[in-house]
């Protein structure tokens, strides 16, 4: 098996250090997911950073982090799959709710159509928090210390 001396993807003139894994401690990991629940900026906790229902703004008004990070198709993919995630565990957790509480005697025919609606409503009253909540996920994860402006 050959030895690889280098990685391929860099070029044999760069001598400049790897990038420091930062791994965030549990309690600004559990800040920021309370602060994207709440609809508050990930970084600083502020709030007024939705434009509209379906929108953030372009950056926090408190501390100015950039809220639209340039990654559109990524960020809709991953704050709608969020979305539905949300739904269908509080749909879950309400359906198993109202078994438990009307047994023996559920009304199946009030359970569907209470739930049904419940599962149209849901993914729209969930989007700001679910857009929120995946970018203090990806704050979590990708952090950008590199950048004044993040």
């Amino acid at each position: 098996m050959p030895r690889l001396s280098r990685m391929p993807d860099r070029p044999a003139h760069d001598e400049s250090p790897p990038e420091e894994l930062i791994l965030p401690t549990f309690r600004d990991t559990l800040r920021a997911l309370w602060r994207g629940l709440r609809v508050r900026c990930p970084r600083c906790g502020g709030g007024h950073i939705l434009r509209g229902w379906f929108g953030l703004r372009e950056r926090c008004p408190t501390c100015g982090l950039r809220l639209e990070r340039g990654e559109e198709e990524d960020y809709y993919l991953g704050g709608m799959l969020l979305n539905i995630i949300l739904a269908v565990v509080i749909f879950a957790v309400a359906f198993l709710a109202a078994i438990l509480v009307m047994w023996p005697n559920v009304h199946w025919e009030g359970l569907e159509y209470v739930l049904g609606g419940a599962m149209i409503i849901l993914p729209i009253a969930l989007y700001p928090v679910s857009r929120v909540l995946w970018l203090a996920i990806d704050r979590v994860i990708r952090p950008r210390v590199d950048r004044a402006d993040d």
